[in-house]
């Protein structure tokens, strides 16, 4: 019931705020505390990941729409095998814990993470629920550059 009505606050909020989001990038002036984990693709087909920290100046986000999911997995795959992202989106864990293989045998945990997916293409990676996972994506236009939003451009 509680994770219900969460979603729905969500909701509510990015309609609210129009098609922008926002991140919260200091809890004390100047201490910047907010990553976003990048998973993306690789010229030779292959994935990766990599932790951007979130500058202060990042503006807002455009929101092109939203989706939500929930997932009572055990440390089985959520999803089968190797898969790409079916688009540039957020995913953001509301409850529960992930782990995520790339190509290069890197396994990223995934708790209460901001997370960037953009491996469209290529291998992709394996998702695998730790346990129950609610997850609200956020979805972007194509041409989004997340590098350039974390590090303020």
């Amino acid at each position: 019931m509680i994770r219900t009505k969460l979603l729905a606050l969500i909701g509510t909020a990015l309609l609210c705020w129009g098609t922008a989001a926002l991140a919260q990038t200091e809890i004390m002036p100047g201490v910047n505390v907010a990553n976003v984990i990048r998973i993306f693709a690789t010229p030779d087909g292959g994935s990766r990941v990599e932790v951007l920290a979130i500058s202060p100046d990042a503006k807002p986000i455009p929101v092109t729409s939203m989706t939500a999911s929930a997932y009572a997995g055990s440390g089985v795959s959520s999803a089968p095998d190797w898969h790409t992202a079916p688009r540039k989106q957020f995913a953001i864990n509301m409850s529960g814990a992930l782990e995520v293989e790339l190509t290069d045998g890197t396994r990223q945990h995934i708790g209460s993470d901001l997370v960037f997916l953009e491996d469209l293409t290529g291998k992709g990676h394996i998702t695998r629920a730790l346990g129950p996972v609610t997850n609200v994506f956020i979805h972007v236009p194509d041409d989004f550059d997340i590098v350039a939003w974390a590090a303020g451009r």
